[in-house]
């Protein structure tokens, strides 16, 4: 069998799904070497990485495949994460400005701004970002809990309780995600 770039990041791709990240940052680093400028392949060493908790290597895979690809919003939008879970916010901000310019009608992208946003406590243009999540995503589970808690510091208590009635008829039907996310709370 002849390793190709391909080969390396397929590998990755089932190895990263058993778990292995280590393993799959190998087979990542080894196809690059044959395809520098693969942005899944980078795309994917950054997912390895962050997976292992470490986001300065996350981060400059992320940022080496947003320059082979500008264009992939995916990529921007798992960089904005990870520039805000290292505590840089503006750079964070300019990801997710990117994603949203190249898929504005993702509403994964606009919870994730929005989540940003809340934690800046610009509560305002966060109900704004996950009100637009909600209406592009109407059953993102992450976006009800995000736009409840935003209500609830703005002292919307209708709003809140509205969705918090959401969050409830949703539990009815898939128990299991619902328990698992106010766990998680």
């Amino acid at each position: 069998m002849q390793e190709t770039a391909d080969f390396f990041n397929d590998s990755a791709v089932m190895l990263a799904a058993e778990g292995c990240h280590s393993e799959a940052i190998a087979c990542l680093r080894r196809g690059l070497q044959l395809e520098p400028y693969s942005s899944l392949m980078w795309f994917n060493l950054g997912l390895s990485y962050y997976a292992l908790d470490d986001k300065d290597n996350s981060r400059y895979a992320l940022y080496e495949a947003a320059r082979c690809n500008p264009f992939d919003a995916d990529i921007w939008d798992t960089l904005g994460v990870v520039l805000h879970e290292t505590g840089e916010m503006e750079a964070s901000r300019l990801a997710y400005t990117k994603a949203l310019e190249l898929e504005t009608e993702n509403g994964r992208i606009w919870n994730n701004y929005g989540t940003l946003l809340f934690n800046e406590e610009k509560y305002e243009q966060a109900r704004r970002a996950f009100e637009s999540a909600l209406t592009l995503a109407p059953d993102s589970e992450d976006t009800l809990f995000n736009l409840r808690d935003t209500y609830t510091i703005l002292g919307n208590k209708k709003l809140a309780k509205k969705c918090t009635k959401i969050i409830d008829r949703l539990a009815l039907k898939n128990p299991n995600t619902l328990v698992q996310k106010r766990n998680e709370l």
